[in-house]
């Protein structure tokens, strides 16, 4: 059974895009339009497959839906209309880029491709190792186990930024690590309980619990720490490296996208059934019971991606054609609105609304409260 990459969407490219978009033989353009048409034409035939921001938002790596990543310098990213600059080509990978990752600290890029390999790239030359333009990116090696032939789907750097986990289509997850004494990424591989792609994934701030999300519909909750990198096995609470601590089934859809509150006290669960859960991960650790979820059922497409804005404020994006805000009130969960770029405030920036949907909601009791809204 051919399982389709469940973040993908079809591509459909535009036939002649760079004809249509060519000008009469006596305009003249300059180098900066022709590289923006350039890079419009691009992204419009392919689209963005993924991207990573630096520490500073002042430069992103982007995939335009190619087996290369183009680093560009952002200027005025908070304004309506911020300027491109594209800097480097990351060009090692064979088969399209499905997930990059920027580690703010020590400014390492990581890469993922569907030619089941992965890449660390670190910026070598002037300006020294936090530096960005000027130099170049040299790739290291990173070694998965050979029983990954499958494509690789999402990588995520530690909040130490001393490994990444990698989620592959082969069921399951490679945490790496350098090794410096051959001075390239070795891997441990997490190959318990997935039945299926492993689709996202997500670390927790002690550095050694991992959240993971597949298209079996489930979530789980291992032990990724590694000796030598994490101390000893008591720093984990004396579980195992690979060792299942929680399973989550609260989707019935596969899993798009997870995301950690900044308490790491809930986890946020974005699913192709068109739902957004909310896990209470430290109630269930304290009770040792299973953990209670609140569910916002919508009546719009999938959410792709979640993110904390505080404990009590969720964003989402995904099909729907605007992102989704979330809020936690007396009654639980419930979807706020749709954030929408507003008119110029004078200032200069374009204001930032929270526009309120028209909805009937009723409250279902029970364990896992339930919000059912209507569409615009």
């Amino acid at each position: 059974m051919l399982i389709a990459h469940p973040t993908r969407i079809h591509d459909r490219p535009i036939p002649n895009a760079n004809a249509m978009a060519a000008p009469p033989a006596h305009v003249t353009r300059s180098p900066d339009l022709i590289a923006a048409s350039d890079r419009e034409s691009n992204f419009r035939a392919h689209g963005i497959a993924c991207q990573a921001w630096d520490r500073d938002r002042a430069h992103v790596a982007v995939c335009p839906g190619t087996n290369e990543v183009h680093i560009y310098a952002v200027d005025g990213a908070s304004s309506s209309s911020p300027k491109f600059t594209k800097l480097h080509t990351l060009a090692e990978h064979e088969q399209l880029v499905s997930a990059v990752d920027w580690s703010h600290e020590k400014n390492l890029v990581v890469t993922c491709a569907h030619d089941r390999n992965a890449y660390v790239w670190r910026h070598t030359g002037d300006g020294g190792p936090s530096a960005v333009a000027g130099g170049k990116w040299e790739p290291q090696m990173t070694l998965l186990p050979a029983h990954m032939n499958r494509a690789a789907l999402c990588v995520q750097w530690s909040p130490r930024e001393d490994k990444f986990a990698l989620g592959s289509g082969s069921k399951s997850v490679s945490v790496c690590y350098y090794e410096q004494e051959n001075d390239w990424w070795i891997s441990k591989v997490i190959r318990k309980k997935h039945a299926s792609s492993v689709t996202c994934v997500a670390w927790h701030a002690n550095n050694w619990m991992l959240a993971t999300g597949s298209s079996d519909c489930k979530c789980r909750i291992f032990c990724a720490a590694i000796r030598g990198i994490d101390g000893s096995p008591a720093a984990a609470k004396g579980a195992r490296f690979g060792e299942p601590l929680m399973e989550i089934d609260v989707a019935s859809g596969w899993i798009h996208g997870l995301a950690w509150s900044p308490s790491f006290a809930s986890l946020a669960v974005a699913a192709h059934d068109a739902c957004v859960h909310v896990v209470d991960v430290a109630d269930a650790v304290a009770t040792g019971g299973e953990p209670k979820c609140a569910t916002v059922r919508l009546r719009h497409l999938p959410q792709a991606a979640v993110c904390f804005l505080d404990e009590d404020t969720i964003v989402a994006v995904g099909h729907h054609p605007h992102p989704l805000l979330f809020s936690r009130g007396p009654s639980g969960w419930a979807l706020k609105g749709e954030v929408k770029k507003g008119s110029n405030d004078g200032a200069g920036g374009a204001k930032t609304k929270v526009c309120a949907l028209d909805a009937k909601a009723f409250a279902v009791t029970g364990v896992s409260p339930t919000i059912d809204l209507y569409s615009m």
